[in-house]
């Protein structure tokens, strides 16, 4: 029988799932990192971690796209302050706007 989004299976996976992805971030020593890059570093399958990023809006900053059909790039606002100079934040900004 297929899940639902709606499954509470879900909901309590993704609760579970979101220190382990946010703890991948911040483990990196790169200011950005693909949802690839996540679940290899997490240990958590591709699908999951892409459930995390998408429902915890608050606490992960997606980076500016690097060009057409480029794979975003995620991090969290910790991390990227940790990693990235004034400059550089300075410059995504511009990029972004």
């Amino acid at each position: 029988m297929p899940q639902s989004v709606a499954d509470p299976w879900d909901r309590w996976s993704a609760a579970t799932d979101e220190p382990l992805v946010l703890a991948a971030i911040e483990r990196s020593d790169r200011p950005w990192l693909s949802a690839e890059a996540i679940a290899a570093e997490s240990g958590l399958p591709l699908g999951r971690v892409r459930r995390v990023l998408d429902a915890t809006p608050a606490d992960i900053l997606v980076a500016p796209a690097e060009g057409p059909g480029a794979a975003a790039r995620y991090s969290t606002r910790r991390h990227y302050r940790a990693t990235t100079g004034l400059l550089g934040r300075y410059f995504d900004a511009l990029e972004s706007s």
